[in-house]
């Protein structure tokens, strides 16, 4: 039997011709692209610019940062050459770290602490806080009480992280103590452990505990002693909570 079926119209037609749509497909898309990019050159050119100069501000700045903190640092080393120097005996609490009754040494020790603290109030982060601490230091060895106090809370208020921040505030709390004023001492120890994180915030919740047992607040030391173990599970320091545990129970 002869073969009766013939192309009917509206068949696909040969892989061969179609390949030359797919070719002139292809080259519009390309010329499409072509004619974006010619045409938006000047903004694409700004937006590589501004990416480029976003990266040159920001190594500029820290560099700059960078300087800055080291000429701060060098500023508190050149107070350091001029304070009246303390005996070794004096530095292990051997021997009075200053004869109070040489005037010209005096002087000399609160005009530092002076510089120390105009220093502080005129640097930054890590830097203030060792100039408020030096001068928190010379303060001492004058013998203005207050004026301990006062460079401690700014040293404390500059908020720095780790080990700066944790070291001004853990000072400015045991000077409160020390004032009597027990209130605003565990204020500080509870800011503390809110702001500060890891090792840090651990210790001031062990600080904070520690003072209020030592206030008779054993009630309030106890709550402190299980936020610790809910937010640090897995803190080495368990036989440091322990203990405060224990204290805080014999004490109630």
């Amino acid at each position: 039997m002869a073969d009766t079926t013939k192309d009917e119209p509206g068949d696909a037609r040969p892989a061969e011709e179609a390949a030359p749509v797919e070719q002139d497909t292809l080259f519009r898309l390309q010329m499409a692209a072509s004619d974006f990019i010619i045409g938006n050159a000047k903004y694409l050119g700004y937006l590589v610019g501004i990416v480029l100069l976003g990266t040159l501000v920001y190594g500029t700045v820290t560099s700059w940062l960078a300087s800055r903190e080291a000429e701060e640092f060098a500023e508190i080393a050149r107070i350091d050459r001029k304070m009246p120097k303390v005996e070794d005996l004096a530095r292990f609490g051997l021997a009075p770290m200053d004869d109070k009754t040489d005037t010209a040494r005096m002087a000399n020790v609160e005009e530092g602490a002076k510089r120390y603290t105009a220093l502080g109030d005129d640097a930054h982060g890590a830097a203030a806080v060792y100039a408020y601490l030096k001068a928190a230091d010379a303060w001492e060895r004058v013998g203005k009480p207050d004026e301990v106090l006062a460079v401690l809370k700014k040293a404390s208020d500059e908020h720095v992280k780790d080990l700066p921040g944790y070291t001004a505030s853990a000072a400015y709390a045991a000077a409160l103590l020390d004032a009597g004023k027990t209130d605003e001492a565990l204020g500080v120890y509870r800011e503390m452990a809110g702001r500060l994180e890891g090792f840090f915030a651990e210790r001031s919740l062990l600080l904070l505990a520690d003072a209020q047992i030592a206030a008779g607040r054993q009630a309030d030391a106890k709550l402190v002693i299980a936020e610790f173990r809910q937010r640090f599970p897995q803190s080495p320091r368990a036989s440091e909570v322990a203990a405060l545990e224990a204290r805080a129970g014999s004490a109630g």
